[in-house]
């Protein structure tokens, strides 16, 4: 597949090898620390709980389940992302 770009993902302290489609990129991001984000055209629902509260008494109702919508959002090690910028890069 060459249109996926491998890289190291740390997931509770622990890295693994991951990957994602290139095509797919909208945007990416370089932080002062030299890691890059990149923001994926994908979405995806993401269900959480949340606690509900009564605005009226501000009493504890219990919880209830909250749709979003997100974008996949890929942290990238310096190292990375200095190798996703070398491949994506626009050579005229």
């Amino acid at each position: 597949m060459k249109n996926q770009f491998i890289y190291t993902a740390v997931i509770a302290e622990k890295e693994y090898k991951a990957s994602f489609n290139i095509e797919k990129v909208i945007r990416s991001l370089t932080e002062d620390s030299g890691n890059v984000i990149v923001i994926l055209d994908d979405f995806n629902e993401r269900v959480t709980e949340q606690p509900d509260i009564d605005l009226k008494t501000n009493k504890f109702r219990g919880m209830k389940k909250v749709r979003e919508t997100v974008q996949s959002e890929i942290h990238l090690t310096p190292e990375d992302g200095e190798r996703f910028y070398k491949l994506t890069e626009f050579n005229a």
